[in-house]
């Protein structure tokens, strides 16, 4: 049986591109965490083989089953599946991958990040391959493997959904930043506030566009609060609402810093609870 190499182990590969967002994030490293981004966005591109094999690479690792007869006949279907790769096309692509990994991110030590399970990535992968090689795999092996798989597919575990990047990256970066901005909130958080920590992540180092989000969230609300001025005839929140405007139109969008979303995300917050009468 070939040799694993985690380097062209695509689900390894891409906890660790994972693992590095986080760091880079927690660091403040956001351009490290974008290039990392980009190239998962490149390489694990819905259209490439790279991307079928990650798929089904994941459904193996993840998926829990009721009976062997099941996990049997998910094996026998995911041998098919990947019988029908295109190897060649799918070793150029792991190649520019790990080409892209080390003359972006220059990390030494890149490949020497923990990886959960890692061991059943391994399994998978190898296994993977081995279908892959139709006549020329081993096939004792391939069978030990594929016990150790039906096995796993069978076992207890948190069932996890194969998610797209856009989804998992966005909920990576929004648990991060609103751990690291917003300590001092022990209630869930708006949709609005949500969105203002997730933009902030997004234009980290574009100055530009982080002032054209913050100063159009500005005008928003600044507009929002005069149509409910003139539109409220409860006096008590009348008194309250030049006072919430002062505040908004005092914050300065040109300072990029975590007070500023702080602000921004009380004052929202501030709106609401104004509008809504509490």
């Amino acid at each position: 049986m070939t040799k694993h190499n985690k380097k062209r182990n695509v689900g390894i590969v891409y906890e660790m591109l994972m693992n590095y967002i986080t760091e880079s994030v927690i660091n403040n490293r956001h351009d490290h965490a974008k290039k990392a981004i980009k190239i998962i966005e490149r390489r694990y591109n819905k259209n490439t083989e790279l991307y079928k094999e990650f798929r089904l690479l994941n459904a193996l690792v993840n998926t829990s089953v009721s009976g062997t007869h099941i996990a049997a006949g998910i094996l026998a279907e995911s041998k098919m599946a990947a019988r029908k790769f295109d190897a060649k096309r799918l070793m150029k692509e792991k190649s520019l991958l790990i080409k892209d990994i080390n003359y972006q991110l220059k990390e030494s030590n890149f490949y020497n990040r923990h990886v959960p399970n890692y061991k059943i990535y391994a399994t998978i992968q190898t296994l993977i391959n081995e279908w892959g090689m139709n006549d020329r795999s081993n096939l004792s092996k391939m069978i030990e493997y594929e016990k150790i798989a039906v096995e796993h597919l069978i076992s207890e575990k948190k069932e996890t959904a194969i998610q797209e990047f856009d989804e998992r990256s966005d909920a990576l970066v929004f648990k991060i930043l609103s751990e690291k901005i917003n300590q001092k909130y022990n209630d869930s958080l708006t949709n609005e506030q949500k969105e203002i920590i997730r933009n902030y992540a997004i234009y980290a180092n574009d100055d530009i566009k982080l002032f054209e989000y913050l100063n159009d969230l500005k005008e928003a609300v600044l507009k929002e609060m005069s149509v409910f001025k003139s539109k409220t005839q409860n006096q008590v929140l009348l008194s309250k609402i030049d006072m919430v405007y002062s505040k908004i139109n005092e914050v300065d969008v040109n300072v990029k810093n975590d007070d500023t979303i702080k602000k921004f995300m009380t004052i929202t917050k501030l709106k609401d609870q104004l509008i809504s009468g509490e």
